[in-house]
């Protein structure tokens, strides 16, 4: 009796969490539209806002972040490439190491 018990309770409390969860996803959709974020595609959204709120800025750095391990490289310089398209980002060659390109947030 104690374990189902337990079960239900431990279902009432996951649902609650994901109640939450939806809140939190609707919120962050709601400000997304308000930047004008909306038609970015998740990648990107995550792109411009790890550009925008980071001093290190290379896609180097965007790979290294846990964040972003879930993509590949590809995916990554295609999102960067396709926001530098749409003029979100820009880049700049680094003058200490010229393989590597500073990418900054366009306001």
């Amino acid at each position: 009796m104690r374990a189902i018990q337990l079960f239900f309770v431990t279902i009432i409390i996951m649902k609650s969490a994901i109640q939450k969860l939806f809140q939190l996803r609707k919120a962050l959709d709601d400000c997304e539209r308000e930047l004008g974020l909306n038609h970015l595609s998740e990648i990107e959204k995550a792109i411009v806002s790890f550009v925008s709120s980071n001093s290190c800025n290379t896609i180097t750095a965007i790979k290294k972040h846990p964040y972003f391990a879930k993509y590949s490289l590809s995916t990554i310089k295609r999102a960067v490439l396709s926001l530098q398209d749409q003029g979100a980002i820009s880049s700049q060659q680094s003058e200490t190491d010229k393989r590597e390109m500073h990418l900054k947030f366009n306001a």
